[in-house]
């Protein structure tokens, strides 16, 4: 690995010019962007299946009254829990990438499960994906319970998880790529948490402004991409009113591709803040120096 010879310049970005960047980071790595999601999204989309599919079933959808608007919701909510999960073999995939390599993918998701541990601590307690699937198996199958479904979940689990997401964000990045430990008894150590508070403790702000830009490109492209997928099948399938097929496969389809588009920006933002404040670029330099050096001063 050449620290000094990366696909992207190392520099600081604003959110659009890491949007933009994030599309050209795409459109070389597609394919392995595509199979590294697909291979997390696929069992996260099966379990929010078995959970909710059967509060649209038997319903008739011409009627607007018996539109599946429970499932919507709870659909909704469910993936934005387990949406932080969607990106871990992509990051994984992308760090390497980034540099230079072509990391296969059997690889790539080797070494990201190797921090299963971490990351079942860190996405599916903390970030709470777990507990909604937990939750779920409360559910009433005939009448919704207000108290669970609504005031439970928008009021204490959603404002949890979005303080989490705006200011604790690249938690994944820490975990897959960095691969700092859980805990040590060597305080010398960088465990995650010291990792992590480390990295976003003294940048509230900045986080918090990053985060609102990437709600408001997030809302953009959910617009962008349903409206346009919607119409799609609306015209070569000439029917435009709700059925089975935009229920259960567009809806969290279009939801899902918008999370997979924002993993890799995310990635992009955690590089940038480590360049804005850590000064990332010149201890690649430095590394990438000491490196060529070393056979010398053996």
């Amino acid at each position: 690995m050449q620290l000094d010879n990366t696909r992207i310049a190392i520099r600081e970005r604003n959110l659009l010019e890491t949007l933009d960047l994030s599309f050209r980071l795409l459109r070389e790595f597609w394919k392995p962007w595509l199979i590294c999601s697909l291979l997390v999204i696929v069992p996260l989309a099966t379990v929010n299946a078995l959970l909710l599919n059967w509060m649209a079933a038997d319903l008739d959808y011409a009627e607007f009254e018996e539109w599946p608007f429970r499932y919507f919701w709870l659909m909704a909510v469910f993936i934005y829990f387990e949406a932080p999960l969607a990106s871990v073999f992509v990051v994984a995939y992308l760090g390497p990438a980034v540099f230079m390599e072509n990391p296969r993918i059997k690889q790539v998701v080797w070494d990201a499960l190797k921090q299963f541990p971490a990351i079942f601590l860190t996405q599916f307690l903390f970030r709470l994906a777990l507990p909604i699937w937990l939750l779920a198996l409360s559910f009433d199958r005939f009448e919704p319970n207000y108290w669970i479904e609504f005031g439970l979940i928008v009021l204490l689990m959603i404002p949890f998880a979005t303080i989490l997401r705006a200011f604790r964000p690249y938690i994944n990045e820490i975990v897959v790529l960095e691969k700092n430990p859980l805990r040590s008894k060597n305080p010398q150590v960088i465990t995650i948490g010291k990792r992590s508070s480390h990295l976003h403790g003294p940048y509230g702000n900045d986080l918090f402004v990053r985060w609102l830009g990437t709600v408001l490109a997030t809302v953009a492209l959910l617009w962008m991409v349903g409206v346009t997928t919607y119409f799609l099948q609306a015209v070569l399938f000439a029917n435009w009113e709700l059925n089975w097929v935009l229920v259960y496969i567009w809806y969290p389809g279009v939801l899902w591709t918008v999370v997979s588009l924002i993993s890799v920006v995310r990635f992009l933002d955690y590089l940038d803040l480590r360049i804005r404040h850590e000064g990332w670029e010149v201890e690649l330099l430095m590394k990438a120096e000491a490196l060529r050096l070393k056979p010398t001063l053996l």
